[in-house]
């Protein structure tokens, strides 16, 4: 029997589907996004998740193409796309490699289904209009077509942050476009206003790239010097974003760093590249037989259905690019720069600081700022997410402790290279005095999936995570004297997901956002997280047992997880015994204390004391 099916994605109009499902009763409605399964579960409409279709074999192709295409898709034009000596596509390989996941990904699906069932009608919703009637070319199958112009984006294109009025959290999303011009006009001001813009002196200067004066503030303090300047130079987010923030700027002596004071001076050449990328664009993009060949499944191309978002993306970004580069040149000629700091080197703007920085034989640094992945499984994505596997743009590491180090040794780092100096953000965590008041509160710290892998990006990993998260309101609710309070993690992408599920399944539960997370995780009886999260090991610095619900097997592998140190659930079925467990049996909990503590030794180093460290690891490393 024949079938009418539908490929509905995020930006489907909802009415326009409803009035067709009415025509074509008998059907099999196709989600190819969590966020339309979401959309169409609310409107009670009977649906199938595109993506279960897809088997191991599936996702290790999907994984495989993106990653060739991120490190290969513009080989043939590196010469054409080399802007002062720095390659402009290797910037973006981070988020590109996101963005492609997805554009392979679907149409991958879309493929596989209409192959895999007998089909005499496709309605879809999608951008893949054209990519569908490749595939049915030569079947009798009907189709209707209707616009999606909702189009995937790039991860960062739009940005979200928190500012505190009157102490209640505000949050705003913008374009990165007036996300930019907002951030000129404000960052000009306060660096007036607060005497924060630094001066053209004989002082040494430090280079802080994208650092949030908030969870470094122990360092900047232990940085401040007479001799040398520490400049913050944040070009995604503000440094300001509140009172307390600016407070730890003024205290610190840190200033602010404002590229845009260069602008008049590059105006002339900025105006003569962007020209010239104008025509690069132009003719790379022309060559449609190159592209039709690199997006396609078995000899089907997708790349029109996508070649217009893409080439925008390429377009801006690569613009970007050009002018922060030019700006960078005026910065490290105007400034004595000793070093270059960042806490991730594989973000647009850190490759530019860093490239740029080589140019003026300024070396840099990378300070750990997160518990790595150390499963094996990560390896291949290494030189997208800054993991040890991979070569490291970064000339020098400081890493938290031993253990990290090791690892980072044998994948064939060079100790040379490695320098433990623990953990400056986590310095506030031990230093907070210990007590043993405990107010029945289960924290959960929402992480939600990793968006780096095939595997991850579909709507099923999602829904997995948002289970867990019912079964944990669920069984909290049962527990007498219990309180459930919920922090999302601060990503401005699960943020969303999971603020939207917790009101929908209580509007009572208390979500918790832009906290001091110290004294948080001092006062909870227990914190549950997913896949061990960095947060793992703040509530372990506090004496507070951890919780870790393990949504990806590769979770169950990781150096924490078989330590002992935390309580790891795999199945959600056991959430409900384990959480029982930690709460009311002594004599495990215990146990679990200890191995906790013998974890944390080995993994931070310079407990409390990690800002004076690595502060005299940079002041050390900064002399010439």
């Amino acid at each position: 029997m024949s079938e009418k099916i539908f490929f509905v994605d995020s930006g489907t109009d909802i009415s326009k589907l409803e009035q067709k499902i009415q025509e074509f009763p008998q059907n099999a409605i196709y989600a190819l996004s969590y966020e339309i399964h979401k959309v169409l579960e609310k409107k009670k409409i009977s649906h199938k998740l595109a993506d279960d279709i897809l088997i191991s074999d599936d996702f290790k192709k999907i994984d495989s193409f993106s990653i060739n295409f991120t490190k290969n898709c513009f080989d043939k034009y590196k010469k054409l796309l080399t802007f002062e000596g720095i390659y402009l596509p290797e910037l973006l390989e981070l988020e590109l490699f996101q963005y492609l996941l997805i554009q392979y990904l679907k149409p991958y699906v879309i493929l596989k289904i209409i192959q895999n069932n007998n089909i005499e009608l496709i309605i879809d919703f999608t951008i893949y209009g054209d990519f569908i009637k490749k595939i049915i070319n030569s079947k009798k199958i009907h189709h209707i077509h209707f616009e999606n112009l909702e189009t995937d984006t790039m991860y960062h294109d739009k940005i979200k942050f928190a500012v505190n009025l009157f102490n209640l959290p505000i949050h705003i999303q913008l374009s990165r476009k007036t996300f930019s011009k907002i951030k000129k006009f404000t960052q000009k001001f306060s660096n007036q206003i607060f005497d924060l813009k630094p001066n053209i002196n004989s002082k040494e200067n430090v280079l802080l790239v994208n650092f949030d004066p908030l969870q470094y503030g122990e360092l900047l303090t232990e940085l401040n010097n007479e001799s040398t300047n520490f400049l913050l130079l944040n070009t995604r987010k503000p440094a300001i974003t509140n009172k307390k923030s600016l407070d730890i700027i003024r205290k610190s002596h840190s200033k602010i760093m404002d590229l845009n004071r260069f602008s008049i001076t590059i105006e002339k050449h900025l105006n003569l590249e962007r020209k010239k990328l104008q025509q690069i664009i132009k003719e790379i993009f022309s060559d449609t037989e190159y592209f039709e060949k690199i997006f396609s499944i078995n000899g089907l191309s997708f790349w029109s259905c996508i070649q217009n978002s893409f080439q925008n993306i390429c377009v801006s970004r690569f613009n970007e690019s050009i002018e922060r580069i030019l700006l960078l040149q005026k910065f490290f000629e105007s400034y004595d720069i000793s070093i270059i700091l960042v806490w991730v080197d594989v973000g647009q703007e850190e490759k530019e600081c860093i490239r740029v920085g080589k140019q003026f034989l300024v070396s840099s640094i990378m300070l750990q700022h997160g518990r790595f992945q150390t499963s094996e499984i990560w390896n291949k994505f290494a030189s997208f997410v800054g993991q040890f596997p991979a070569p490291l743009l970064s000339d020098k590491q400081i890493v938290w402790g031993e253990i990290v180090k090791k690892w980072a040794m044998s994948h064939h780092h060079s100790p040379d290279n490695l320098i433990v100096g623990g953990s400056p953000r986590h310095d506030k965590f031990f230093n907070l005095p210990l007590t043993n008041h405990k107010n029945g509160i289960i924290l959960l710290a929402t992480t939600g999936t990793m968006f780096l892998s095939a595997d991850s990006c579909i709507a099923s990993s999602q829904i997995k995570y948002d289970n867990y998260i019912r079964e944990i309101c669920r069984i909290v609710r049962s527990l007498p004297g219990k309180k459930l309070v919920v922090k999302p993690h601060p990503s401005q992408i699960l943020t969303k997901y999971v603020t939207d599920l917790i009101h929908e399944i209580d509007t009572s539960i208390p979500i918790i956002e832009n906290t001091d997370n110290e004294k948080l995780f001092s006062d909870c009886d227990l914190l549950i997280t997913f896949n061990n999260s960095t947060t793992t090991l703040e509530a372990l610095s506090r004496k507070t047992p951890v919780i870790s619900l393990q949504t990806e097997r590769w979770a169950e592998e990781d150096d924490i997880a078989q330590s002992g140190a935390i309580l790891s659930v795999s199945n959600i079925s056991d959430c409900e015994n384990c959480i029982k467990k930690i709460l009311f049996d002594t004599e495990y909990r215990k146990n679990l204390k200890e191995d906790s503590l013998k974890f944390l030794d080995q993994y931070i180093k310079n407990q409390g004391c990690a800002s004076k460290s690595v502060a005299k690891i940079l002041k050390r490393l900064s002399k010439r």
